[in-house]
């Protein structure tokens, strides 16, 4: 027999004394550093909640809790979400550039279970524009915008009432129209990696419940071919209602809390749409010499490729352009020390590096470089040797190809990083 678990708290509750215990033996399993602001018994209980819904035994709840928190703060260190300013919505290009329909969070409406109150039209929606208009580490970036400005309302929440809160997000599908674009974005994997990382690795528990109402017979499909891909537990946080929804909202939340067009009595709450874009407004690359000069790797299904850049000077910049013929992980991390000569460099490249061990410095994502290419910099704040790596660990089977170019410079001197590790001067920018 196993030892059974349960949720130790529910939202609207303040910690029992088995989350308490429970979040302080995850503390004690951390290795990163947690930043003051994020550091509330509450952010961390967040994963533990998400731990305990997924497993059974006490010990599993608090490993998986750990490692998942862990990686987060390894994500929030290289994307400084501590240290530099949020993002709010008005401030946010997903919504500034209405890539996405825009309901704003109502901080002054909860309902039943201390949860503020989000709604959203979706008939507006239009998954293509941003495919083909923004590079893929860009959508990634404004989502952890988007989901940590969210956070700290939950988070002020909290601090208010003592009680545990979450977005309880109602979903309006009414006029939404599915097309083949959207049909792919579901069947390839890429929802349910945003769904993964967004929901479950890095903002568990933040969104719960995702309330769909006013759905049409037809969304069941892509629903069936959704959910046997998503983590356990996603039918219970992705509700489905039809046209007679309206009954079970009155019972979580009250009617001055609910817009009109729901069948409300709140006239202020209003959803802008998003805006599709014409296809002449899609990015295209500009510079021919440049795709040219791109070189290409291979990397292999279940393998990693890496190109080194050893900087022995603060204030270098590393930038880089790449396209992809599919989905590849992509980011840089960092380990002091350098200097050894290319011999070594092209010994290493054989051995797979242990990116666990190292520190994140752009965060690793999964990216799609097809439709819009890549290109970003990263200023290197230490001496020491940079790893841009490429993963391709997700496919079985598939190699992915990278076409790229590899920069570093400062001040006017500019030269070329190759795959082999050789340095030659550079002309070339992106």
């Amino acid at each position: 027999f196993f030892e059974m678990t349960r949720i130790t708290t529910d939202f609207g509750q303040s910690l029992s004394l088995e989350s308490k215990k429970r979040v302080a033996e995850v503390r004690a399993q951390l290795k990163e550093k947690i930043h003051p602001q994020f550091d509330t018994d509450f952010n961390i209980y967040r994963f533990v909640i998400n731990s305990e819904r997924l497993h059974k035994k006490e010990k599993e709840v608090i490993d998986f809790a750990a490692k998942a928190l862990n990686n987060h703060l390894r994500i929030r260190k290289a994307f400084k979400l501590d240290t530099t300013p949020v993002k709010t919505f008005d401030e946010n290009p997903v919504f500034t550039r209405k890539f996405m329909p825009r309901g704003d969070i109502q901080v002054d409406m909860v309902d039943k279970h201390n949860r503020l109150m989000w709604y959203i039209e979706y008939a507006s929606v239009t998954v293509e524009t941003l495919a083909h208009t923004e590079k893929s580490s860009s959508s990634v970036k404004f989502q952890f915008w988007q989901f940590e400005y969210m956070l700290r309302l939950v988070m002020a929440q909290e601090a208010k009432t003592g009680r545990l809160s979450s977005l309880h997000h109602i979903i309006d599908m009414a006029g939404y129209e599915i097309n083949p674009f959207t049909m792919l974005f579901v069947s390839s994997g890429t929802l349910s990696y945003y769904t993964q990382l967004f929901h479950y690795e890095n903002y568990p528990e933040l969104v719960s419940p995702g309330s769909m109402v006013n759905i049409a017979r037809w969304i069941w499909l892509p629903y069936k071919l959704v959910k046997p891909v998503m983590p356990a537990g996603f039918a219970d946080r992705f509700q489905l209602h039809d046209s007679s929804f309206i009954t079970w909202l009155k019972e979580e939340v009250a009617e001055e809390h609910i817009p009109v067009s729901l069948g409300g009595k709140n006239t202020e709450i209003k959803c802008i749409p998003a805006e599709k874009k014409s296809e002449d407004e899609y990015w295209k690359p500009k510079d021919n010499a440049l795709l040219d000069a791109l070189e290409t790797i291979h990397v292999h299904a279940r393998k990693k490729k890496h190109i080194r850049v050893d900087v022995n000077e603060v204030g270098k910049k590393i930038s880089w352009y790449f396209r992809t013929d599919g989905d590849v992980y992509f980011g840089i991390f960092f380990v002091e020390g350098s200097g050894e000569s290319i011999e070594d460099a092209k010994k290493e490249k054989k051995e797979e590096i242990d990116t666990e061990e190292m520190e994140m410095v752009y965060p690793y994502w999964k990216l799609t470089a097809k439709l819009v290419h890549e290109r970003d910099e990263l200023v290197c704040e230490k001496t020491g040797r940079y790893y841009l790596v490429f993963g391709n660990e997700h496919s079985w089977l598939t190699k992915r190809g990278v076409d790229l170019i590899v920069n570093v410079e400062k001040g006017d001197t500019k030269r070329r990083v190759h795959t082999d590790n050789s340095l030659s001067p550079s002309s070339l920018d992106f």
